[in-house]
């Protein structure tokens, strides 16, 4: 009788400390992810435009898919259906935002394999009186037309947002 408590004593705080390495190891996951997808530098404006001038030189003559309107809200500049096929499948959705005041340049690459598990469209975030969520961005037609440059946004207080697959 002894015996058998014995072993499921030990029976149970195996199973507790397998539950605690596998805590562990999803944190550590987490952090990897976080890491090696987010970046944040303290940057100055100048530093901060170049960044973004270089970016948009890669879409030299491209217009966004989205853009404001005059009471600064998102339209449609060409329809994602209307676009043909690519054959080159994006593999990150990258947005890139400048706050001025922070002087803070954030860059977070997202992989489309990552935005498939959870809604077909994408959420985002951010402190400016605009709502990337207003764009309804579609995963699936995001991805069939390939590397696009998607929305540019700045406000007059000096913050901007630049938003591309790759």
């Amino acid at each position: 009788m002894v015996a058998s408590r014995k072993t499921w004593l030990w029976v149970i705080l195996a199973v507790f400390g397998l539950g605690i390495l596998a805590m562990a190891a999803v944190a550590g996951t987490a952090l990897y992810f976080v890491a090696s997808h987010i970046s944040t530098d303290k940057t100055s404006n100048v530093d901060a435009l170049r960044t973004f001038d270089e970016i948009r030189a890669e879409f030299k003559n491209v217009e966004p898919l989205f853009e404001l309107d005059s009471d600064e809200r998102p339209r449609v500049t060409r329809e994602l259906t209307e676009l043909p096929t690519s054959a080159t499948k994006p593999q990150n959705l990258v947005v890139l935002a400048w706050d001025p005041t922070d002087e803070r340049l954030v860059k977070v690459a997202l992989p489309f394999w990552m935005l498939r598990l959870g809604r077909q469209n994408i959420e985002l975030s951010h402190d400016s009186g605009f709502d990337l969520n207003q764009l309804h961005l579609d995963v699936d037609e995001l991805e069939r037309v390939g590397p696009q440059l998607v929305f540019d946004f700045r406000t007059t207080d000096g913050e901007r947002i630049l938003i591309w697959t790759r």
